[in-house]
């Protein structure tokens, strides 16, 4: 499997991207339907990404897609076509969920001319269910490649502190961890400290989460500023 170090998520509607280019080349790009597109913006954000998957075709760049999975049936049929190596699953919580997207997938690679069975799921586990349920979510399909660790959807379900750490960090990466080696899923998130979540770090405080997660067990991270993917590439490739 190619190295997917850093995972760079970015609107598919050029209004809401960063305009800032990275320094390096993120290794994978995620192309976003979820948090960075208003919920009266889901219909012609759907309509937007075929044309990048089109054009990240054509530049040969490693490409997810992330669903919302309030909406994730029409995302997925939105998704599915040649130019994307996976889609990028959030909040998921029950096995049964998971073997039902699978189905459809299949369905959509068959319509489409896919090679079955090449499409990719990466799970994003944001909630408490998720993560007590990692290992039965990570055998719904052998599609899952990837299990990351969220934090926002997580922290609101489990609360953090009002210093705003979140004590359970390092007990839910680890439960993930486990379950991503165990069972042979790439696991993908950093160790982001107090006052520094994922969206506001600098790139100083991101090599040092990617590190730390490294240390950990952990092998890559999404991040959301260009400026991040330098640092989430050398801190998963420090030994």
């Amino acid at each position: 499997m190619p190295c997917r170090r850093s995972w760079l998520i970015q609107s598919v509607l050029p209004s809401t991207q960063h305009q800032d280019k990275p320094s390096e080349k993120a290794d994978v790009l995620v192309l976003d339907l979820e948090y960075s597109v208003a919920t009266r913006l889901k219909s012609r954000a759907r309509q937007a990404l075929r044309e990048q998957l089109l054009n990240l075709d054509a530049i040969q760049q490693s490409a997810f897609v992330r669903i919302d999975w309030s909406t994730r049936w029409a995302d997925v049929r939105a998704a599915m076509y040649r130019g994307i190596q996976g889609l990028v699953l959030p909040g998921p919580e029950n096995p049964e969920d998971i073997a039902d997207i699978d189905t459809l997938m299949s369905q959509m690679e068959r319509e489409r001319g896919l090679n079955q069975g090449s499409t990719q799921i990466v799970l994003m586990l944001e909630s408490a269910r998720g993560f007590w349920n990692a290992q039965s979510l990570a055998q719904a399909s052998p599609r899952v490649s990837a299990l990351g660790v969220g934090r926002i959807d997580l922290t609101m379900d489990l609360k953090p502190l009002p210093q705003n750490e979140f004590r359970l960090s390092r007990y839910l990466m680890s439960r993930t961890v486990v379950a991503a080696r165990m069972l042979g899923k790439q696991p993908l998130g950093a160790f982001w400290r107090p006052g520094t979540r994922g969206g506001v770090a600098n790139p100083t405080q991101t090599q040092e989460a990617a590190r730390e997660a490294q240390l950990m067990g952990y092998r890559g991270s999404f991040c959301v500023n260009p400026d991040q993917v330098a640092a989430i590439n050398h801190g998963f490739s420090s030994e």
